[in-house]
């Protein structure tokens, strides 16, 4: 038997029935889109399959040419070490000596720049305490320097024109040189931690002499330059040769930056404001004295900062040596003044 349906709901059956065939068509393409996007899926993976194929085997060859590149290396740097060794042995013969005595001279250098260094922090702590308070003290920057190793762009005269201090006939002759173990160096700290006021013709101040560079010292001990600049100043921020600076000023971070340089031994500072002295050595605070509390600043093994008291005694006995006239330990003949 048939069922008779009304004119309405047959519209509605048939309204359905073509928005399936509507829906079917549109799963159809769907279908078919993503057949393709299969397809080039595919296609895609294989080339990526091969591309890395290739890249594998390209890593594969470059591996083993660098591994041949190395054990190439290897015998060429063992090569040179024998040739260089076979030099210096060739060369310390000629000398006369032999490696032992080499090594000996090489510890002798180190303990004497470590003694030149400690000389030169205490005259450094000396001048500290005899200037702190004083209006006139611009403090002190000195640099022991290996002058014969000395990078013309890492120093430079602080201006054009400036008279070399040390250039002076009273610095003249073996007597008289600069030396750190003379009384004459007291005259040269004096000159440049001296503020010298330049007055107009009515006498109003109209500044002071430029002191501001460093005051070098050679490897003989030897004040040899004066207001030196350090050029090219980096910080700890794109120079991983030197620490953060903590404490101190732009001469400071001058010394900081000096101390780490190849011809440098050590860069000490006396602040102008605080009279406070402070020891840098290959870019590294090592310890500062500050004369108004009588304490010196160091570090201790694991690089933590320590504060003790100072020994007054050590800064007496330099005041004292400075009174009587030292033996100086250059020879004229070991020296020649520039």
């Amino acid at each position: 038997m048939f069922k008779i349906l009304s004119g309405q709901k047959y519209r509605n059956m048939l309204s359905e029935q073509k928005q399936l065939q509507e829906r079917y068509h549109e799963l159809e393409k769907e279908i078919k889109t993503l057949a393709e996007e299969k397809e080039q899926l595919l296609e895609t993976k294989l080339e990526q399959e091969e591309e890395l194929e290739e890249r594998s085997t390209s890593l594969i060859e470059l591996s083993e040419n660098y591994k041949g590149l190395q054990s190439k290396l290897s015998e060429i740097e063992e090569r040179t070490k024998e040739n260089i060794d076979s030099v210096v042995d060739e060369t310390i013969k000629g000398l006369g000596l032999n490696r032992t005595q080499i090594e000996k001279l090489r510890a002798d250098r180190k303990d004497l720049i470590q003694l030149y260094i400690n000389k030169l922090y205490s005259l450094a702590r000396h001048f500290a305490m005899s200037s702190r308070g004083m209006e006139k003290n611009r403090g002190l920057f000195v640099v022991l320097a290996d002058y014969r190793n000395m990078a013309g762009e890492n120093f430079s005269e602080f201006h054009d024109g400036q008279v070399e201090h040390l250039d002076q006939g009273k610095y003249k002759g073996i007597d008289y040189l600069p030396h750190i173990f003379s009384t004459k160096v007291n005259e040269v700290l004096a000159f440049m931690g001296e503020k010298t006021f330049l007055r107009d013709e009515t006498g109003k101040v109209t500044g002071h002499e430029e002191r501001d560079g460093a005051l070098l010292i050679d490897l003989q001990g030897v004040a040899f330059r004066t207001c030196m600049m350090v050029e090219g100043v980096r910080t700890y921020r794109v120079y991983d040769k030197v620490e953060r600076l903590t404490k101190g000023s732009a001469r400071h971070n001058a010394a900081l930056y000096a101390s780490s340089l190849e011809e440098v031994m050590a860069a000490i500072v006396v602040s102008e404001e605080t009279s406070e002295v402070t020891l840098f050595i290959d870019g590294q605070f090592v310890k500062s004295f500050d004369p108004l509390s009588n304490s010196e600043t160091s570090r201790d093994t694991d690089g933590n900062f320590i504060q003790t008291e100072s020994d007054i005694k050590v800064i007496e006995a330099v005041e004292t040596e400075t009174e009587t006239e030292t033996e100086t330990i250059v020879s004229e003949e070991d020296y020649t003044t520039t």
